[in-house]
């Protein structure tokens, strides 16, 4: 007569089981981290995304027009330009639109600054105060326009086109800055080329040297 064997488990079978359930554990987690990590990537890569966008229209909105007759100048000393660029900066006359909270003519400054470890895209502003007024920039209230910048360059094309100009100054005689290209880099990625083109808002046939004095 056999005898019946007993129902359950032998070590060995427990043990390789254990080993299974630890396999699909470890394989779970790792998948589950996968996707923690492709969610956070996305998230950034929206988040940087959704800053391009604002950025580049508030710069498109300030700098879309800007006042490019020189200011006035004085009896004795050479002629102020009312756009100065150069390869790291931007000092232009131009509309800040009201939706930003304060509209009308402004000065405005566009610059990079940082200590090497961390830099920003800065904006400076103050309300424009005539031509002959030049601006104390130590009065400008200043809005950080993007964080963590590892990389900034501005470039000039005149209106009737030609190569791009690493600096730009308009005076009476010299032809007018059609479009401004802005190159950034921050969050450890390059953003896309913004172009801006440049309305000028003075009539250029209108436009003439205005001396102060006797």
């Amino acid at each position: 007569m056999q005898m019946s064997r007993h129902g359950g488990f032998t070590l060995v079978e427990l043990i390789i089981s254990l080993v299974i359930v630890s396999v699909i554990m470890v394989g779970l987690l790792t998948a589950m981290r996968s996707f923690g990590i492709t969610d956070e990537k996305l998230e950034k890569r929206l988040s940087q995304a959704d800053e391009r966008r604002v950025v580049s229209a508030f710069l498109e909105d300030v700098l879309g027009q800007a006042m490019l007759k020189p200011r006035l100048a004085m009896v004795g000393k050479p002629e102020e330009s009312s756009f100065v660029g150069a390869p790291d900066s931007l000092e232009w006359i131009g509309v800040m639109p009201a939706r930003h909270g304060a509209g009308g003519l402004h000065h405005f400054r566009l610059y990079w600054a940082g200590d090497g470890r961390s830099a920003a895209l800065m904006l400076a502003y103050l309300p424009f105060a005539g031509l002959e007024v030049l601006p104390d920039w130590n009065l400008a209230e200043r809005r950080v326009l993007v964080e963590d910048v590892s990389g900034f360059a501005l470039r000039y094309q005149l209106e009737d086109g030609g190569e791009w100009l690493g600096q730009w100054r308009s005076t009476v005689d010299s032809r007018q800055v059609g479009r401004v290209g802005v190159a950034l880099a921050a969050g450890g990625a390059e953003w896309p080329l913004l172009v801006v083109p440049v309305r000028s808002l003075v009539n250029p046939g209108a436009m003439g040297r205005i001396v102060n004095g006797p």
